[in-house]
């Protein structure tokens, strides 16, 4: 692999055009398993209570500037190439520029997923900080509209985060046009551990229809399930640290493999062992929708 930080944009190599650009063989099996993407829980409080969010109780305990600093340097020295703040809600964090000037002094791509209600009071100066900005889709029209056209005033990158369930299906085609009009792309994703769940394959049908009529769109990894192979990244190159600096398997797999408190990620990657199952690909924890 290799990655280009002012563009953000990460280039892979298969064995034989590796050995063209290099001219020499490299053992790949000991070198191709690093992590590329964590996310980072940096905020353990949130101004919603969503009942599908995949933080648990929330005590607003979360680690300090400082210790985040030290974990990012960690993960800057293991190779790490992007890092997304999330939550919780980010912007509740009053040293949110400090964390994000930290992660760009380091070279790292940054990006952020938030509700987006707090989203306009982030200045200019924070926001270019971030590669893309992705904002929530929580029901509320009017929230992902002043977000986007905040970020589209400010030139900063962005995107949509839409949970496909079957209450928010109905506002999929309108916050499609809104995404659109503010060029930001849509993100379906596959509703996890709900009773109103959409099916993977029925998100992934929503996709193609919209990428027909020409929207830009992508979908998660749990909606690739069945569709393509090693769709799941959890322990492959992605994972996820909590607002304690527990390295987790994924957003939703909360059992932790360590803390980089007291380890250093290299050693907690090394020893994740084999992946986690996924107690939301079974067909049976999913539901159709009501037609």
């Amino acid at each position: 692999m290799a990655y280009e930080p002012r563009s953000a944009t990460t280039l892979r190599f298969d064995r034989k055009e590796t050995v063209q650009l290099l001219h020499h063989d490299v053992p790949f099996e000991s070198l191709d398993d690093p992590c590329e993407v964590v996310h980072l829980e940096i905020s353990n409080r949130c101004n919603l209570s969503c009942p599908y969010c995949y933080v648990g109780h929330k005590a607003g305990a979360e680690l300090t500037a400082e210790q985040w600093k030290l974990i990012l340097d960690d993960l800057a020295s293991c190779g790490v190439f992007q890092v997304t703040f999330g939550g919780g809600e980010p912007t509740l964090r009053e040293d949110l520029k400090t964390l994000a000037l930290h992660v760009r002094r380091l070279g790292l791509n940054l990006c952020m997923t938030t509700n987006g209600k707090l989203l306009l009071r982030i200045e200019s100066d924070t926001l270019c900080l971030f590669n893309q900005v992705n904002v929530s889709y929580h029901g509320d029209d009017e929230v992902i509209w002043k977000a986007l056209d905040h970020l589209e005033k400010h030139r900063v990158p962005r995107g949509v985060n839409f949970l496909v369930t079957c209450a928010y299906v109905p506002q999929l085609p309108f916050v499609a046009l809104m995404a659109s009009v503010f060029d930001a792309e849509l993100l379906l994703l596959s509703a996890k551990g709900v009773l109103d769940a959409v099916p993977p394959q029925m998100v992934m049908s929503e996709a193609r229809k919209l990428h027909t009529w020409g929207f830009k769109v992508a979908v998660d990894g749990l909606t690739c399930a069945g569709e393509l192979p090693d769709y799941c990244l959890q322990k492959r190159r992605f994972c996820d640290v909590d607002s304690q600096g527990n390295v987790l398997p994924c957003s939703f797999v909360r059992e932790p493999l360590g803390n980089l408190l007291k380890k250093g990620f290299a050693e907690i990657w090394r020893s994740r062992g084999e992946q986690a199952p996924c107690p939301f690909t079974r067909a049976d924890n999913t539901h159709a929708i009501q037609q």
